[in-house]
Parts: C-alpha cells; structure tokens; sequence
C-alpha cells in the first residue's frame, strides 16, 4: 500500500499557488520569459520517466496526488516533457526542494523531495534533461514526488509517462529522453501488442517503418522511426541519409540516391472531419503479410490529444510499423503522415473503457510547412474526384516505401 503523503501534498499553499499560476498563465507584470518549446503535452504515453527507480507509491487522488518514486541520494531527475520552469525552491510545505515545469496553457508537472536543484525559474528545458538531484528534503524517505496537473487538477501521471523507463545515462551511453510523441517503428517481427507510436528511446536492433517518395531522391517518414539510426534502407531503392528531421512535428526527410518515381501529391483541398481516409504501410514486418497493407476509415477530428493542431485524428487502423507512411484521401492525394495510436491500456486506466479507433497522423498544414521550409519541390493537386478504397490503395502502393533502420 502506498505511504500517504503529508497533509500539504493534498494542496499547494493558497499564496504560493496564486504567486505560481499567476507565473505560469502569465498574468503577472514581469519581464517576458523566454518562450517555451512546443511540447506534446497531455499525451498519453508521452512522457519521459522523470527517475530510474522503483515505484513507492502510486496516484490515489486523496492522499498521495501525484507517484512516488524510489533511488538514491543524487539520482537524476529528468524533466518529463519540453517546457518551461515556472518554479524552483523550497517554499511550498511538504514537497521540500520542489520543481514546477509548465509544459503549455493546460499542463503542469512538478518534482518534489530533490537534494538539490539544478535549474531557475524561467529557465527552457527539453524533455529527459537533468533539472535537480534526487533526495529526502521534507520526507524521511529519498524518492522523488512527482505530479501531473491538468488545468490546475491533479491526475494520476502513470498513464502519461512511457510504458518503459529509460536506461540511466551511464548505461544508455547517451543523454536520457526522447522527441515528444516518438517511439521507433516496428522491430522485425514485432509483437502484437507494441504501439505504433509513443515515446521510448530507440531500441537496439533492426527497426521499421513507412515512408512515401515525395520527390525524386526525397522520402517522407517519422522523425521518431530514424531517430539513432547507423545505417538507414529505404528497402528495393537503397541507402539513404537523413537530410532534415523536426522531432517537435515528428517528420524526417531522407535522401534516396535512387530516382523515386512515381512520387506521391499532396492535397491542396482541405481536409474535412468525417472525410474517407486511406492508410498504406509496412505495418508489424515479419508477423504480417511481405508488401505493404491498406487499411480505411475516416478523419474523426482535426486536433490531436488536447487539441493539438499540428495532429489529426483518423479511425483507420494503424500498428506498430505504420509509422511515417501516408494518409490519403478519396483522390488518392496525401492529406497526413502516420504518427502513433493512443495506448489503450494506459487510456482504459484512466477511462475505465477499452478507447477503439483512435489514431493520430501528423496534419497537413505542418507537413506542408516542413517540406517548404526544407526546399522540396513536390506535387500538388486539388482533391477532385471520389475513388474507392480499392482506387486509392493503387495509387498509394505505388509511392510508399518500407523503412529499415539498425541501431547500435
């Protein structure tokens, strides 16, 4: 059973708080902080572990607000997400050195018990960077107290944070974290149950994922699925190079020296909720059938979790390997990349309900804007005709490419 915390852990203390939401909606006269990075906040599934250790104690709502998490004196503590530090210091009763990490206008995380604390406020930290030491400052016990607020209400982090925790630094042999919503494609012979997106660090071995030729020479797959690649295959075309990648939107741009035709348009009609949508890709590699699968369904939302706008939502299924291949639309013209699924097991915990159908491509105002701001001249054509799901998986299958990375 978990410890219950101290009386203050069920509220901060009223004028601290005021002082501390007064900084973090910005509603105070202060010099301008600097602006924080966009993060996928809210995510499930897509935060970093903030330490290495065991769980002590878990979220119950009362009690313990936030999780409990054991190690030793001067353990790491990592910041979960991108953002920006809206508090650091002893002031609030029962949390002892504590860290508040404003992520976006509904997201708060906060670290509580540190023996010392490595950032200031206003400081702009990314998602897996050290901010304090682990240790026993108001409490008996060295662990790490760490919360999830969502709009100024605790919830349980569990579901929020990655279904793996990282490896320490000393043993990753690499700084801890990784890019917001990412995690690899699917390994060679991937399990069924493994997402199609999320946020682990990249796993040793041979990963996939899809693509599509969006130019001769030019492939457009997922930051997250060449993320720490040594050697990348765009598989029957060759070798190919990363020539940009933005973790923020989760979109990399490969440099094939095989000539990619045909090449894949984008659409220059908006996209509607509830218009048909089309998904081809290299899903599970090595468990499914050898070419690429098609599967259909509908664009149920034009935001992500938390209204991300630089995500769509789509009811076609997507698994583990999907990742970085395109959505088409009843022209067979792409309107979005695959990115991810929501993690049901982690959402049924929170939800008390099995979640079915809801997948996340990245949109394509922000697919659009990353090809333009790379210089790649590519297709567009305006969404005229209504093809069959059939129709549309032709054109599709011709573009769209399997992805092969081995990582070391």
């Amino acid at each position: 059973m978990p410890t219950a915390a101290p009386p203050a852990h069920r509220s901060w203390r009223p004028a601290l708080v005021a002082s501390v939401l007064c900084a973090a909606l910005g509603g105070c006269a202060a010099p301008p902080p600097p602006a924080s990075p966009r993060a996928v906040s809210g995510q499930f599934g897509s935060y970093v572990w903030p330490a290495y250790g065991p769980t002590l104690g878990r979220f119950d709502g009362r009690a313990n607000k936030g999780i409990d998490i054991g190690g030793n004196p001067g353990d790491p503590v990592l910041a979960a997400a991108a953002g920006r530090v809206v508090y650091a210091g002893a002031g609030v009763r029962g949390y002892g050195n504590l860290v508040i990490v404003k992520h976006d206008d509904t997201f708060l995380t906060a670290y509580g018990h540190n023996s010392r604390v490595l950032v200031r406020e206003h400081d702009v930290v990314r998602a897996g960077q050290q901010i304090a030491e682990m240790g026993s400052t108001d409490t008996t016990t060295t662990k790490l107290h760490f919360e999830v607020r969502r709009a100024g209400v605790a919830v349980d982090p569990e579901p929020y944070l990655q279904a793996q925790r990282a490896r320490p630094p000393a043993a990753a042999g690499a700084p801890p974290g990784a890019p917001p919503g990412a995690q690899a494609g699917a390994p060679a012979g991937a399990q069924a149950g493994a997402q199609a997106g999320g946020a682990a660090r990249p796993r040793a071995g041979r990963v996939t994922g899809s693509g599509f030729a969006v130019a001769p020479g030019h492939v457009v797959t997922n930051a997250h699925v060449v993320e720490g690649c040594g050697k990348i295959v765009v598989v029957e075309r060759g070798t190919a190079r990363v020539k940009a990648a933005d973790a923020r939107s989760d979109l990399a741009l490969l440099e094939v020296d095989a000539v990619m035709a045909p090449t894949a348009r984008l659409s220059q009609t908006r996209l509607r909720q509830g218009d048909p949508v089309t998904v081809v890709g290299y899903p599970l590699r090595g468990l499914l059938a050898a070419g690429p699968q098609v599967t259909a369904g509908h664009a149920t939302a034009l935001a992500g979790l938390a209204n991300n706008t630089s995500l769509i939502q789509i009811s076609a299924p997507v698994q583990p390997g999907n990742s970085g291949g395109p959505v088409l639309d009843a022209s067979g013209n792409v309107v979005a990349v695959v990115t991810g699924k929501l993690n049901v097991l982690r959402a049924a915990a929170v939800t008390g309900d099995i979640a079915q159908n809801i997948n996340f491509a990245v949109a394509p105002s922000a697919l659009r804007g990353f090809l333009d701001a790379h210089n790649v001249s590519y297709e567009a054509a305006p969404s005229s005709k209504s093809l069959g799901t059939a129709d549309v998986a032709d054109i599709g299958r011709r573009f769209t490419v399997l992805v092969e990375c081995t990582r070391e």
